[in-house]
């Protein structure tokens, strides 16, 4: 008996649907417009650990009203078009970052809404701190690069600080406008600094810079983790996996699905009379490469990475599972 291998496949598709559609972070109607950025930091780095600028949002909102703002209210930030989200987070009271499923809307002028949903109440003069991380492509090539950062708030803020650091082996660093301060970072790193006071959404904030560099090498190798990175506790799907409402109907849907691959296989196996199968080939296939351990070590690092910046590890994870690959290659 043959399966209805339409039916099967619109079974399917409809159970993905409806898990999907229940997974998916809903855009709520709240807008977090009534908080306020009391210390908001911003922090660039052009071909740090990537070829691309890794840009580094982290502050503090507080309730400026009277009012407490309530649970799934949207908490927003604008990005650069295409730009690779790696973590998007609250701050739990124990400092850990707890990253969350998040939302984008396509703004014009090349730019991104992102929001996602806050998952407590804020009461009036209550701090809510939260951390953003993402990479982009900012368009400059070799040997002499230019590229202007803007940075649009959808918030109020009363401190804000802008860190622009210059890469290693970077020559001839200039911002326009100049940095009202420089330095270094933890990294030995020339970093230069911003400071702006009240501003709202009206007042985007513009930094060009320009600098020599023969080659798009980082900073730092890629497995390296910024000295802003978090130590978070609560990956974004680990976060929502725990909670009931998300991980039953998961396995809801797994156990269907298997149930149902399970009973369409046993009948396939089932042969058809009168068929004729064929003499069997026995030719061998051609053996693969065999990969050496550096190759090895390699590709598991590259994997490793892009499961940090997916949000499905977390930093303490991704480090001990780095010491391991290392270890064995």
């Amino acid at each position: 008996m043959k399966i209805n291998t339409k039916l099967l496949l619109t079974m399917v598709l409809l159970l993905l649907s409806l898990s999907i559609s229940h997974l998916s972070p809903q855009v709520v109607r709240a807008e977090s417009g009534s908080l306020k950025a009391t210390n908001f930091q911003v922090d660039v780095k052009p071909e740090y650990d990537d070829p691309r600028t890794l840009v580094i949002y982290q502050g503090d909102f507080i309730n400026p009203g009277t009012e407490t703002i309530k649970k799934d209210t949207l908490i927003s930030f604008i990005i650069p078009k295409g730009a690779e989200v790696g973590m998007a987070c609250e701050i739990t009271a124990q400092g850990g970052h707890d990253c969350q499923p998040y939302t984008t809307q396509d703004l014009e002028g090349n730019k991104v809404k992102l929001s996602w949903k806050i998952t407590k109440d804020i009461a009036p003069n209550q701090k809510y701190p939260a951390y953003l991380e993402f990479y982009y492509d900012n368009g400059s090539s070799a040997p002499n690069k230019t590229f202007s950062y803007i940075f649009f708030s959808i918030d109020d803020i009363d401190n804000l600080d802008l860190n622009i650091t210059a890469p290693k082996n970077a020559s001839n660093f200039v911002t326009t406008p100049a940095a009202s301060m420089t330095g270094k970072d933890s990294k030995g790193l020339d970093r230069f600094s911003f400071n702006y006071k009240n501003q709202t959404p009206k007042d985007n904030v513009t930094v060009k810079v320009n600098y020599t560099k023969p080659d798009n090498k980082p900073s730092f190798e890629q497995q390296q983790i910024g000295e802003s990175a978090p130590q978070s506790t609560s990956p974004g799907w680990n976060s929502q996996l725990s909670k009931p409402e998300v991980l039953i109907p998961i396995l809801l849907f797994v156990a269907i699905l298997a149930g149902i691959l399970f009973l369409g296989l046993n009948r396939n196996k089932q042969p058809v009379q009168g068929t004729y199968k064929g003499p069997k080939s026995n030719k061998k296939r051609p053996a693969a490469k065999k990969l050496s351990k550096v190759e090895v070590g390699n590709q598991d690092k590259r994997k490793l990475r892009q499961m940090l910046l997916d949000g499905k590890i977390d930093v303490d994870t991704y480090k001990q599972l780095l010491a391991q690959i290392n270890k064995g290659s």
